[in-house]
């Protein structure tokens, strides 16, 4: 066997960064599961299960694994491995740390080099077993919270990253830290890095993300001075409130994938060729009210219409984040005022509770 004397950190971190890739990971939390289904030589099964499968107690089933977490079995004979996780631990962000960190030895072939079934800190010595397990540290490290990900996301605490990547607030911290350490240092990432460009979409969601006291919703806009749902200005960054309002479904263009009136799916033109209703939600450039009081004594075309600061709007948008003017959908009533809305939702909330 060869001696290893310190551990590959640059490999470990590599693995989980392939590993996100191969199974195309864009959003935290990591989904485990996904992962351990790319290698059909890999099972991932609880120690209740084995458990009843072998007639043991889960105490039982830890004295055979060595371990009161979690091991990695590898049976060389057919070339399977197997993850065992101690499902009765009370901390589910710990469990998840466990099945990462199993999974690093399984990705860093650890059990192979060693020549092991289970990797356990009596079969080895003692500096072999620390650097094999500084490697499957670092690895769980990266590929749950990915350090070149958190450092684009700048998270001010070690609970912004247990919440985000669903880990224990005890790992979170020794990520926190590690990121600062980093920082210190000068370590950066290029913006071109492969993560990088896999996250990008959750990584601009997350840094645009905006709260409202007034109709406790959130949304997601860049720089915005006001709540597209409500118009109101009281609106903090970061994301909270679970208030979700009705939206219609649109295509990249801002315009809407069917008829939001009538249904009719062949979609032409601007306006539904079958009802003749306006298909693009943006800026009108008017106040609530103003076009039903008469102040317009005919139709508004909104093609035409050049009001509005001509900001395009997403398909729950009332009003226009950028100025405070209302929709074409709201205005066409093809979406409704955000106080009747949510008084519907609090009845129907009382009725079910």
């Amino acid at each position: 066997m060869k001696t290893i004397f310190k551990p590959d950190y640059d490999k470990a971190e590599r693995k989980a960064y392939y590993l996100l890739q191969l199974a195309g990971i864009k959003k935290f939390p990591i989904k485990l599961n996904k992962l351990i289904r790319q290698f059909s030589n890999l099972k991932l099964r609880k120690y209740t299960w084995f458990a009843k499968k072998w007639s043991m107690s889960v105490e039982e089933v830890c004295n055979l694994t060595k371990s009161n977490e979690g091991c990695c079995w590898y049976i060389k004979d057919i070339d399977q491995y197997m993850i065992l996780y101690n499902d009765t631990v009370d901390n589910p962000g710990r469990i998840r740390w466990t099945i990462a960190h199993e999974l690093g030895h399984y990705m860093l072939k650890h059990n192979e080099i060693t020549n092991r079934s289970i990797f356990a800190r009596n079969s080895l010595t003692e500096d072999e077993y620390e650097v094999f397990e500084k490697e499957a540290n670092c690895f769980a490290r990266n590929l749950l919270a990915p350090n070149v990900v958190l450092r684009e996301l700048k998270p001010d605490s070690p609970h912004f990253i247990s919440d985000m990547c669903n880990v224990s607030y005890e790992a979170s911290t020794h990520i926190y830290n590690f990121l600062i350490e980093g920082v210190r240092r000068g370590i950066f990432y290029s913006k071109n890095h492969p993560s990088i460009k896999l996250f990008k979409d959750y990584i601009w969601k997350k840094r645009h993300s905006h709260m409202c006291s007034n109709c406790n919703s959130t949304f997601v806009k860049e720089n915005p001075t006001y709540c597209p749902i409500c118009g109101n200005n009281s609106i903090t960054k970061g994301e909270g409130f679970e208030m979700l309002y009705s939206e219609i479904e649109l295509l990249e263009s801002h315009q809407a994938k069917k008829c939001p009136r009538c249904t009719n799916e062949l979609i032409l033109g601007s306006y539904c060729h079958v009802c003749g209703i306006y298909l693009i939600n943006k800026c009108t450039g008017y106040e609530p009210g103003e076009t039903e009081y008469n102040y317009n004594s005919s139709r508004v075309y909104w093609h035409s219409n050049d009001k509005g600061c001509g900001e395009l709007l997403e398909g729950d948008a009332r009003f226009c984040p950028k100025c405070g003017s209302t929709s074409t959908f709201y205005e066409d009533g093809i979406l409704k005022d955000w106080e009747e809305e949510k008084k519907e939702k609090e009845e129907l909330d009382k009725l079910l509770s």
